[in-house]
């Protein structure tokens, strides 16, 4: 868990912050091409404490590398040697480290931080060779005195945030016995068993959305690398940077609802990198309705659901009575009648219309997937329900397809 918070450094502070991103992006950078160039036949292997070594012998080389900060240096070598450690623990997890770039990595870490409490609204951080900064203080001072370690980071809208390091706060809640399904998608942003259909907010307004492809189209036409494009590539982003700001609050308050209101929250095991490949095809076999599958794209990146799916294990593994998360498969959640069982194509008539062409049973789509995905959740965490039917190709079948036993996907 961390807490991201406001960071407003004093007129002429900033070119010290940007120093110190600079070096640890240059010593990620060094220590990454070192580990890169190593080969098993060599003699000498490179660790963390070797590069520790060669770093404070290239310091005392160099004026210019010692003018900046050693801990921030040498905790880019940890943070690198960090990286490494889990790429080679858990490969299908995480990446292996790559380079870090200008403009897309501004940032660094400091370890065994100082903070203090300014008033109600602010406190302060202590950053080596620059002294206290000043933050907003929109979490409770405990969060934030307890951590020993933060990130300070530099967004493409030129804002300053500082990120403390801490464990997952409890969600105080109380049993409710309540369960429900959930079912993600793009014109209801979740849709649930009990009937309702959330819909996330629009992100921007009318005038904001005008202004933001104007500024796009006008990004286009101006030379790479030149001032004013760069202009234009920062307004760009304090719209982005709202933009993303209203979509992270209204996917916290919508997770903290559900995890507060139900025991069991099921939910569907979405394969979002999948479902988001580009259909343009190659040269030889082009596809079809490229710039349609484009736009569904951006709508689906726009939905998030993966954070929303991420927010909902993450608090409901702090809550402090239980709450499960299940997640089963979603092959077939949405063309599944829930009251007779039956499973063909036909029966979406359109993207909001269910019509079980089996018993007649008439809903609207995406309310009739989540009651499903909750009668699947059900049977998978032992709560009783009804397992989710097993897809079969319709191409192959005269008629609909009863209702056949499925295993689910449990975290």
């Amino acid at each position: 868990m961390s807490t991201r918070q406001r960071l407003y450094p004093a007129s002429g502070k900033t070119t010290i912050l940007a120093r110190h991103c600079t070096d640890a992006r240059y010593v990620w950078n060094l220590g990454l091409e070192q580990r890169n160039l190593y080969r098993p036949n060599r003699t000498l292997r490179v660790t963390a404490n070797s590069q520790m070594r060669e770093l404070a012998e290239a310091r005392r080389a160099f004026a210019w590398f010692a003018e900046g900060s050693s801990s921030i240096q040498q905790q880019a070598l940890r943070d690198l040697d960090q990286a490494f450690k889990n790429w080679w623990k858990k490969p299908g997890h995480f990446g292996r480290p790559t380079w870090r770039r200008a403009g897309q990595h501004e940032g660094f870490r400091v370890v065994e931080i100082k903070t203090r409490r300014v008033n109600r609204k602010w406190g302060e951080v202590l950053v080596p060779k620059l002294g206290w900064v000043r933050f907003r203080l929109t979490r409770p001072w405990a969060d934030v005195a307890s951590c020993r370690s933060a990130r300070v980071t530099l967004n493409h809208a030129g804002q300053w945030h500082v990120t403390f390091a801490s464990a997952q706060p409890s969600f105080l809640r109380s049993t409710t016995t309540a369960v429900v399904g959930l079912d993600l998608g793009v014109a209801a942003s979740i849709a649930t068993s009990d009937g309702a259909l959330l819909h996330m907010p629009t992100l921007l307004s009318a005038g904001e959305a005008q202004r933001k492809r104007r500024l796009e189209r006008q990004r286009a036409r101006q030379v790479v690398g030149s001032k004013r494009r760069a202009v234009t590539k920062h307004k760009i982003a304090n719209l982005c940077e709202r933009e993303s700001a209203r979509r992270k609050d209204w996917i916290e308050k919508k997770t903290t609802e559900f995890v507060r209101d139900f025991d069991l929250l099921a939910i569907e095991d979405l394969k979002v990198k999948n479902m988001v490949r580009s259909a343009k095809g190659t040269n030889a076999q082009p596809g079809t309705n490229v710039r349609q599958k484009a736009g569904l794209n951006r709508v689906v990146h726009t939905q998030s659901w993966a954070t929303v799916r991420t927010r909902l294990e993450q608090k409901a593994g702090a809550a402090t009575s239980p709450v499960d998360v299940v997640v089963v498969p979603a092959r077939n959640t949405s063309r599944q009648c829930e009251k007779c069982g039956s499973t063909a194509k036909e029966n979406r008539e359109s993207q909001a219309v269910f019509h079980c062409r089996a018993c007649g049973y008439h809903a609207h789509a995406d309310v009739n997937a989540a009651k499903n995905i909750l009668a699947a959740g059900l049977a998978v965490s032992g709560r009783g329900g009804t397992p989710q039917s097993e897809a079969i190709d319709q191409s192959a079948s005269s008629g609909p397809v009863k209702r056949q036993p499925l295993v689910g996907v449990a975290t």
